[in-house]
């Protein structure tokens, strides 16, 4: 659900200029009078002001609710844009917004469905529009279907400590237990991802905004930074795409937040290669760890979001929080990934991913 939350300026003198002052740790507290028991985490608002300042109506903040507080009610909005000049929206949008608001007395809206033209979709081919971030209006990323909590049980490797874990996408893996006959929505999120992983960078906020949905679904939206998985040196000298970087940047602009880019491997290691040779995960996870570090920084953050493109059993997940909490034992972390391949150690409940 979105909602609009209009600010009259002659009121208190809050206007758009003043936004940066008003700002806390990149959130907005919001006094919010009706409808307290309306309004979850995640879901979305944009703040219209109106008034008699010098300044031009309409939307001036986007964000999603971070806290919810009854009494007061108020509710903490994590700001994801703003601006203190002109509004963020197109002159069809603000004009259909100051109708929307025009209401006396009344701050709490809800912001009408079918409202934003749907994009001229080429998630298929070029994917021109996913880079373009038009995603969220589109029917075609709306009907990708995300894990459901329930069918899923967290990687084996992944220890159970971790604060939470949240993959937005099935993939299927080359040889999988279900064979020819996963749904077709799934085929389609696969196809998504393996794109991606070839070079496909314009993919990389469809999937961040899988992975936020998957975090808000599963009520942890609140991170003081994000930490990608590190590139092998030996991927980065070929100038291969960075995926874990990239979805982390988008997964910070969508959640609020910074990226924090403390991870790194120093030198080459390949899970692939290591399994080929018959070390085994335990194997594989010592070489990781010799070989991951922390780079020297102030100060790592209190709680993480740890992001990596895909997750198989959670090793490298599981040595790369051990690394952190090594850096940081205060800190709380939670993982995310766009994908999780199909094992029948991860899937509770086939019923949803098999064609029928």
């Amino acid at each position: 659900m979105k909602f609009l939350y209009k600010i009259w300026s002659g009121y208190d003198g809050f206007s758009p200029r003043r936004i940066p002052d008003r700002m806390v740790s990149g959130t907005l507290r919001l006094g919010w009078d009706r409808y307290i028991d309306v309004v979850e985490r995640g879901h979305e608002i944009w703040v219209h002001f109106r008034g008699p300042h010098a300044f031009a109506d309409g939307v001036h903040v986007k964000g999603f609710v971070q806290s919810v507080k009854t009494t007061p009610p108020v509710v903490t909005l994590r700001v994801r844009d703003y601006s203190t000049d002109a509004p963020l929206t197109d002159p069809l949008v603000s004009a259909r917004v100051a109708a929307v608001v025009a209401t006396r007395y009344r701050q709490v809206f809800v912001l009408p469905e079918g409202w934003a033209t749907a994009p001229e979709c080429t998630i298929g081919s070029t994917a021109t529009s996913c880079k373009a971030r038009m995603c969220e209006d589109c029917p075609a990323w709306s009907r990708l279907p995300l894990i459901v909590p329930d069918d899923h049980c967290p990687p084996h490797r992944l220890p159970e400590s971790i604060d939470g874990f949240a993959p937005a996408y099935w993939v299927i893996p080359s040889r999988c237990y279900l064979r020819g006959r996963v749904r077709l929505g799934i085929r389609h999120t696969s196809e998504l991802f393996y794109r991606f992983k070839v070079g496909e960078d314009g993919l990389a906020y469809p999937l961040a905004l899988g992975m936020f949905e998957a975090l808000r679904r599963r009520n942890l939206l609140a991170f003081d930074g994000v930490v990608p998985i590190p590139l092998s040196p030996e991927k980065a000298e070929r100038d291969e795409l960075n995926r874990t970087r990239l979805l982390a940047c988008e997964l910070s602009r969508l959640l609020g937040t910074r990226v924090f880019d403390v991870l790194e491997l120093t030198r080459q290691c390949s899970k692939k290669a290591a399994l080929a040779a018959g070390v085994g995960a335990r194997g594989f996870e010592r070489e990781y760890y010799e070989k991951l570090r922390v780079r020297p920084a102030p100060s790592l953050p209190n709680r993480i979001l740890l992001v990596d493109d895909v997750s198989t059993r959670g090793s490298t997940l599981r040595v790369a929080r051990r690394r952190l909490l090594e850096a940081n034992p205060r800190c709380e972390i939670v993982a995310a990934t766009s994908g999780q391949m199909i094992l029948k150690e991860v899937v509770r409940n086939d019923h949803r991913l098999v064609a029928t």
